[in-house]
């Protein structure tokens, strides 16, 4: 089927109409009566010199120098916050992996303290190492290892005098470093047990 569109841009009243040819007959007697208008906005113009007035002016469009100085500063700033707020993240989880290692190198002097004998015949309390050292258990790549300090006390405690009743306290001060900033700093975890004499 041969369909011809013929666009005719009137500039007079600046409206443009399209005026359509069809090979039906029944197309033709109904769209060829009745011009559409596309440009409805200009339809009360009657210059061809009014229509300069519709265009947008480009100094009205764009941005000002001081608009994109101000958007860059809010850019700027929302992104020194989002990255500073990644790094504290950071420290914050690196200082617990340092922190729970420092902690189970502590929990397992309490655990050695624990398989002490003590009864009347046996006192292995006194065997406990008072002082030792070990290396924390992070990730290790090459030579950065971070060794740690465990300080064992050992006290007695009389509970009752009637019958006497006694038992032994152990605490574990575990002091580790932590480099922040190029400066170090040491914490220490603390643990405490009470023993009993075995039956």
């Amino acid at each position: 089927m041969a369909v011809n569109l013929l666009m005719q841009k009137r500039v007079g009243p600046s409206m443009m109409y399209i005026k359509s040819h069809f090979a039906l007959p029944i197309m033709r007697t109904r769209y060829e009566a009745q011009p559409i208008a596309l440009n409805a906005r200009t339809k009360g113009c009657t210059d061809v010199e009014n229509r300069g007035a519709l265009k947008v002016s480009r100094r009205v469009a764009a941005f000002t120098l001081a608009e994109v100085v101000v958007c860059l500063a809010i850019v700027a700033l929302v992104f020194g916050g989002i990255i500073t707020s990644y790094m504290q993240g950071a420290y914050r989880a690196e200082w617990a992996g340092y922190n729970l290692a420092a902690q189970a190198m502590a929990m397992q002097q309490i655990e050695q303290a624990k398989t002490a004998v003590w009864d009347d015949s046996h006192d292995e309390f006194t065997n406990l190492v008072r002082l030792s050292w070990g290396i924390l258990d992070l990730p290790i790549n090459g030579t950065n290892k971070v060794y740690a300090t465990n300080y064992v006390d050992v006290t007695t405690n009389q509970i009752s005098s009637s019958p006497d009743i006694y038992v032994r306290m152990v605490k574990v001060d575990t002091v580790w470093p932590y480099i922040r900033g190029g400066q170090v700093l040491y914490y220490t975890n603390t643990l405490a047990d009470y023993y009993a004499p075995d039956q």
